[in-house]
């Protein structure tokens, strides 16, 4: 078995805790080099994975002897280095959000067929034990006709990483819609065959920048040589109503900070059945199927495959890289997240909704 060499670039929270170890238990792959502008962290991380390719500079990590590269930046960087990374040979795993606009999603997904590169988008929740069950029954017609969405991620007091590149407007492009809501906009899209909006109105809300508090994350651990600000720059709060190409409606909302209930949670309202994902985290609040069988109503608990979503995403990212097989995450479903976040933003800052052209 060929080796596949890696390079990652961003050496924070998500890098430590996710990608990097669960690449490690991958047979026959390598993490060869690290690239991060931070050198006590570089460093820190470097000797702590025993990873001997030290980059202070990410665009000379390219020219390494790598064969793929997994992009866990900040936000803004994403589009500027999964192009370069393609246009010097390398396969690309970035970290979501893909980019902050769906004229550089175009640019990405252009780069990736010219370049003949792999380029997924690391949406952990489509490796989910609900996405392992649903996912088939709706492409089956089971649910028949999905013509109503619900989806949110919302924390009490989860601001990550404050006054970090987190709540940095240039960096980050946005808040908790950007960071946490992107995830259960992606999951409920990628059910939902990848819809398209149409119309989208958006708001968001900045209530508790003056009192901010840090949310714990990324871990303090792997926060070695950062250097906080103070600074809240974003909102914490964003939701959006969106009408999309199927006739379908989608709500959807995030945040960092609210007085409120918490968790994540998605509905799909179908005609011939329905699904409730309250928290699949959480062992008392199960996935629930809303049936029909026989004019009787019906509520179906399934029991969820074990998943180990990170480990299964960067599994699935490699057998790519081997078989030279798209990725899970298509580019229909990637463009129609980022302009679903791009116009609830735009909706946001004008107070009209954006109409999106065909």
């Amino acid at each position: 078995m060929k080796k596949i060499k890696v390079g990652i670039i961003g050496a924070g929270g998500i890098a430590q805790v996710a990608h990097i170890p669960s690449l490690k238990k991958i047979e026959g792959v390598e993490i060869t080099a690290i690239a991060d502008v931070n050198e006590e962290k570089l460093r820190y991380v470097g000797e702590k994975f025993e990873i001997k390719g030290l980059f202070t500079d990410w665009e000379k990590m390219l020219e390494a002897d790598i064969e793929a590269v997994v992009i866990c930046s900040p936000n803004a960087l994403h589009a500027e280095q999964s192009i370069k990374a393609m246009e010097k040979g390398k396969d690309v795993l970035c970290e979501k959000p893909v980019c902050l606009t769906s004229e550089e999603a175009e640019k990405i997904f252009s780069v990736a067929e010219k370049t003949d590169r792999i380029f997924m988008a690391a949406f952990p929740r489509r490796f989910s034990g609900e996405a392992k069950v649903l996912k088939p029954m709706i492409e089956k017609g089971e649910f028949g006709e999905i013509y109503y969405i619900k989806a949110g991620y919302l924390r009490r007091r989860g601001i990550p990483g404050l006054g970090t590149w987190f709540t940095d407007k240039k960096l980050a492009g946005g808040g908790p819609m950007m960071d946490v809501g992107v995830h259960m906009l992606d999951f409920v899209i990628y059910l939902a065959g990848a819809p398209e909006p149409q119309i989208i109105f958006g708001t968001k809300y900045e209530k508790f920048n003056d009192k901010a508090v840090d949310g714990g994350w990324p871990p303090m651990e792997t926060r070695k040589g950062d250097k906080a600000t103070g600074k809240m720059e974003v909102e914490d709060l964003a939701c959006g109503f969106v009408k999309l190409s199927t006739g379908a409606t989608l709500f959807v909302e995030a945040s960092w900070a609210g007085n409120s209930e918490t968790g994540l949670k998605a509905s799909l309202f179908g005609t011939k059945a329905g699904a409730q994902m309250p928290d699949p985290q959480d062992p008392k609040n199960p996935v629930r199927i809303f049936s029909e069988s026989n004019g009787i109503l019906m509520d179906i608990v399934p029991q969820l495959p074990q998943s180990d979503m990170y480990y299964e995403e960067v599994v699935h990212f490699i057998d790519c890289v081997r078989k030279r097989k798209r990725p899970i995450t298509s580019k229909k479903e990637i463009m129609s997240v980022v302009k679903i976040i791009e116009g609830i933003y735009k909706s946001a800052e004008t107070g009209s909704p954006v109409i999106c052209n065909k």
